[in-house]
């Protein structure tokens, strides 16, 4: 299996000259770094706290958006949506 990813230059060029470091020179050796980082970050993931843990992102939503039943219509709502969302992307 293989997963793609685009990241920043300069972290990308301090990832690989590490991954040479530990795992050397030859053929596979950022395979086993990338490996070795993936697990760890799915380790330390099961230490997160609560708060970072989202099970069901539509209940969070939902009872985000709860709080303005009644203040706010749901084309009202969108189009604040849109508005917060452009000026981001500016």
């Amino acid at each position: 299996m293989s997963i793609r990813v685009e990241m920043d230059q300069a972290l990308e060029r301090e990832f690989r000259e590490k991954a040479m470091k530990v795992y050397g020179y030859s053929k596979g050796s950022l395979k086993k770094a990338v490996e070795s980082a993936v697990k760890q970050w799915n380790e330390s993931f099961e230490t997160m706290s609560p708060k970072e843990k989202v099970d069901n992102p539509v209940d969070l939503i939902d009872g985000i958006l709860s709080q303005l039943k009644g203040k706010m219509s749901s084309v009202e709502l969108q189009n604040e949506a849109t508005k917060t969302w452009v000026k981001e992307v500016d």
